[in-house]
């Protein structure tokens, strides 16, 4: 015998105009409502530029006057013809690998001997004031450091009898070498601030672990350090790339003064100014500077890619 069970109701039934009803469907269009404002902006900012820069390095142009002519690859086949140009690409590379070599040995060496002091924070500020200078003013402070005959470092020499390693540390034999120091300088501090907020957050007993297993101070920093902070690595070498590749205002400004700097300093950045906006011959070749700021984007594009592909590993979990 089946026994009628009672239902309230409306209690179990959910009313039909809810089967039809499918909010999610509504949530693509919201989204997409509120992301036009910050597409729109992209587009406007990066993405058209970005064309318009593609489209000006295929021309000779100006950028006043004359229509554009469209001449192909020919601005970069030019370009890499250019003793001028290969020389500011492998100036490029050498503050790249040379430069981030020293930068990061530097910050490792700053943060494995202020771990434990006490005082870390007042160096670390020390060591990362350059960062928050204009880098005009860098550059200023760093040839009056330079400079030839008045400067503090032939001065400094001079005055401990070490007078026969003065220097013209500008001259165009030189200038390389010391805009490559001064680079190193400036973000020896930034990278070691980053590098020490890295170990900082890695837990101590991992390291009274290994010093209880008889771990050496080099076997700490490549066994444990390092494979703890892999990430803030990976992290800062592609900002290292970044930064290597666009430093412009430190190069000029030091090498200007009032003019366009000597083509012994030029990197691609400032290499493209310089044919592009600056004085020197040919003026306004808007087409080979463009070609130039894609040849950079490329360059950064694809080194970001095979560092994140050699980079890449298991993030420890800590």
């Amino acid at each position: 015998m089946v026994k009628s069970v009672g239902v309230l109701p409306g209690s179990m039934r959910r009313p039909r105009t809810s089967l039809h009803r499918q909010p999610g469907r509504s949530v693509p269009r919201q989204a997409g409502i509120f992301l036009a404002p910050a597409l729109i902006i992209y587009l406007l900012i990066i993405v058209a530029p970005t064309v318009a820069t593609i489209w000006i390095s295929l021309t000779e142009w100006k950028g006043i006057g004359d229509e554009a002519t469209f001449v192909g690859i020919d601005n970069y086949r030019r370009l890499w013809q250019d003793e001028t140009f290969r020389a500011s690409f492998n100036r490029t590379l050498t503050i790249l690998v040379v430069g981030g070599v020293i930068v990061f040995a530097c910050a490792f060496v700053f943060t494995m001997l202020l771990r434990e002091l006490r005082s870390r924070k007042f160096v670390r500020a020390v060591i990362f004031f350059p960062n928050i200078v204009p880098p005009v003013a860098l550059a200023i402070a760093w040839g009056v450091l330079l400079a030839p005959r008045s400067g503090l470092l032939n001065g400094f020499l001079e005055a401990i009898g070490l007078s026969s390693l003065t220097q013209t540390w500008l001259s165009p034999d030189l200038f390389f070498g010391s805009i490559m120091a001064g680079l190193i300088w400036i973000y020896t501090g930034f990278f070691a601030t980053i590098l020490m907020a890295g170990v900082d957050r890695v837990p101590n007993y991992f390291y009274e672990a290994a010093g209880l297993e008889g771990a050496s101070s080099r076997q700490l920093f490549t066994r444990v350090t390092i494979p703890l902070t892999w990430d803030v690595l990976s992290v800062s070498a592609v900002l290292w790339v970044i930064v290597a590749i666009k430093t412009f205002e430190f190069i000029y400004a030091l090498g200007g003064s009032g003019t366009d700097p000597s083509a012994a300093s030029w990197t691609l950045p400032v290499h493209m100014y310089v044919i592009a906006l600056g004085n020197r011959s040919p003026i306004l070749a808007l087409g080979q500077g463009s070609a130039i700021a894609v040849i950079m984007v490329i360059m950064v594009g694809l080194l970001v890619v095979l560092l994140r592909r050699l980079m890449r590993r298991g993030v420890v979990e800590f």
